[in-house]
């Protein structure tokens, strides 16, 4: 058995998540001592594994608790899913070095680089969320999602693109105004409506997903390109929108 500071050591974690985690339901210790200490056994320290290991794929905290609280929850499956999708991470990582290596050369006036090698493993990144997801969410969801965005004409998916940029750049004209305001919920609605052409999102979810943009990287970087602040905004926005769901992270 291992206390909650040998493990937050073993974790690279704080003992204040530890307890934070405790309190949350997402993961509790196998023994709690008279003294009120808590004890970790070898099972837990399993679970702790996989939390962390979807923490690193971006998902937030209620995501993360129904995937190993879930009824059918495979250690071994879910170990899996994760190496899949970290290989595809690894695989796309050693692409963009290379990208960027053959870049260099070609600026530093060594090589010649054609406008298609530009782009090598920056467009693979759409294949890269749509594989993902099929790990984050309901599979089933994800494939009626993308069997609806299929049958799109090309017009309707530049007009579909279009808004959601559209969407992004009056949201950022926002930034700086009261998240809970009138405008701000005018917005989240219409982000809602969006979302809602692929599948019906619950208050849990869109919280879920306005926490994704803001805390990976990957997603970020997208509305950064708009307004460093914009991702940070939105997930006010969102929080303010649905103020029940906060309690429940």
């Amino acid at each position: 058995m291992k206390t909650v500071k040998e493990v937050a050591d073993l974790a690279g974690i704080t003992p204040r998540t530890l307890h934070h985690w405790d309190a949350l339901g997402l993961f509790r210790p196998a023994l709690v001592g008279a003294n009120g200490y808590r004890y970790y056994d070898e099972a837990d320290l399993l679970k702790l594994q996989q939390i962390l290991l979807y923490r690193e794929l971006g998902l937030d905290l209620d995501t993360i608790g129904q995937l190993v609280e879930g009824p059918g929850f495979s250690v071994v499956r879910t170990l899996e899913a994760h190496r899949k999708a970290l290989r595809r991470r690894i695989a796309r990582l050693q692409t963009l070095v290379e990208t960027v290596d053959r870049t260099i050369a070609a600026q530093t006036g060594g090589t010649k680089m054609n406008d298609k090698d530009l782009f090598e493993g920056l467009t693979a990144q759409e294949k890269e969320y749509a594989e993902e997801a099929m790990t984050r969410w309901d599979p089933e969801v994800v494939k009626e999602s993308n069997r609806r965005y299929a049958r799109l004409s090309e017009g309707e998916k530049t007009a579909l693109k279009a808004e959601q940029q559209a969407v992004g750049v009056d949201w950022a004209r926002l930034i700086g105004t009261d998240p809970a305001g009138p405008a701000a919920r005018a917005m989240v609605e219409r982000w809602r409506r969006g979302i809602a052409f692929f599948y019906e999102p619950t208050p849990e979810g869109l919280l879920g997903l306005a926490r994704m943009y803001n805390d990976d990287p990957r997603f970020k970087a997208n509305y950064d390109r708009v307004d460093p602040r914009l991702a940070g905004y939105i997930l006010e926005c969102v929080t303010a929108a649905y103020p029940g769901e906060t309690t429940r992270t």
